[in-house]
């Protein structure tokens, strides 16, 4: 699988134009455009009430028109202000355009098991739908004790309840840092913590030298590791927006490092993708 936070939009598009295909001949007047939104997200997350959430939902016209526009789109829930949206067109083919959305969001407070709500308006529909599931817990204090030398974006490909999360890290401070394990904000569950002490690379999956946390683990000055976790999501959830924090202990002090968000989305269907995922003809 390639290594990527959005969707791989050619294996999108292709599976979309096949569905199309088999009923008609895409892009003929009598063919009603189709909107197909990508969402079942499950986002789980450790952040502060300053750091926003980078969250996003992808949107697939088959067969767009002159009204193929996304006037709007809001995504809501009672804890969660969003701060910015924006949007990217991109044209996929002849009879294909994608809208990536965007959504910068606030948590303001810790959420536990909340179902935003997408609506999105065009100039023919506004409609709403599930966005998923969120669970964020928020921390107080915020640290930088580590340096942050390399983390996945990501991965893509067929459907998955089981992910490795990996980032690589370096002690820059002049004493030692522990590393106590991953903090996630309560959506998933953490199967499996390990590392590796100098690592050459940061593989895909978990190698094979690494070792088990079994307790916590002293990263001396200078020090480089690789740190990873093997989490799995509830089945119902077909994406993940996935960003733990490290749970650290400096001279005495404890504390939680942010880490980037890890995308781990769906691109490869079995069928017919618009089976899984809502529909809008029009």
């Amino acid at each position: 699988m390639a290594i990527q936070g959005w969707f791989s939009r050619a294996a999108c598009a292709a599976a979309l134009a096949a569905v199309c295909a088999v009923s008609t001949a895409c892009g003929s007047p009598s063919t009603p455009t189709q909107w197909t939104v990508i969402n079942h997200w499950m986002i789980d997350a450790v952040t502060t009430k300053q750091a926003p959430l980078a969250l996003q939902c992808l949107l697939i016209d088959v067969n767009p028109t002159a009204q193929s526009v996304v006037s709007s789109a809001q995504l809501q829930t009672p804890s969660l202000y969003t701060r910015t949206f924006a949007q990217r067109e991109v044209q996929l083919g002849a009879d294909t355009l994608e809208f990536q959305l965007h959504f910068n969001a606030i948590a303001r407070r810790s959420i536990r098991g909340a179902e935003p709500t997408l609506t999105i308006a065009t100039p023919r529909w506004t409609h709403s739908f599930s966005f998923g599931e969120m669970d964020v817990m928020l921390v107080q204090k915020r640290v930088e004790w580590l340096l942050p030398l390399r983390s996945f974006a990501g991965q893509s490909g067929a459907f998955s309840t089981s992910h490795v999360f990996a980032m690589a890290v370096k002690n820059p401070r002049p004493h030692a840092v522990t590393f106590d394990g991953f903090a996630v904000g309560g959506g998933v569950e953490i199967e499996r913590t390990a590392y590796v002490v100098h690592p050459s690379e940061l593989p895909l999956d978990i190698p094979h030298q690494a070792r088990d946390l079994r307790a916590p683990l002293v990263i001396a000055p200078g020090q480089t590791v690789a740190l990873y976790c093997t989490f799995r999501q509830p089945s119902v959830y077909r994406n993940v927006y996935f960003q733990p924090a490290l749970q650290l202990t400096y001279q005495g002090q404890s504390g939680y490092e942010l880490t980037n968000p890890a995308l781990y989305t769906e691109t490869k269907f079995k069928g017919d993708p618009t089976a899984i995922y809502p529909t809008v003809n029009g």
